[in-house]
């Protein structure tokens, strides 16, 4: 579809622009904030483990794998207890 001949060269670009721009803002859930961080588990109410997560856009966890630190960023965040 993106390949039609009867596409202009500035509609292919605006297509990839939309596209990469849907990719990054999709929702991506994150263990304990940030990716590669493992020590966020406590002990929660009858014997339960908690840990935090954060739900952010894909492009702000790249940020994050990259930088190895949190942006501060998330659409959401709470707990998980299990």
């Amino acid at each position: 579809m993106i390949n039609d001949p009867r596409m202009t060269t500035r509609g292919r670009t605006w297509a990839i622009v939309f596209g990469l721009v849907i990719v990054l803002a999709l929702p991506k859930h994150v263990e304990c904030g940030q990716p590669g961080s493992t020590e966020c588990a406590h002990r929660g109410s009858f014997r339960r483990t908690c840990t935090s997560y954060e739900v952010e856009p894909f492009g702000f966890y790249l940020i994050e794998l990259a930088v190895r630190t949190d942006v501060g960023f998330a659409y959401s965040s709470g707990e998980d207890c299990r």
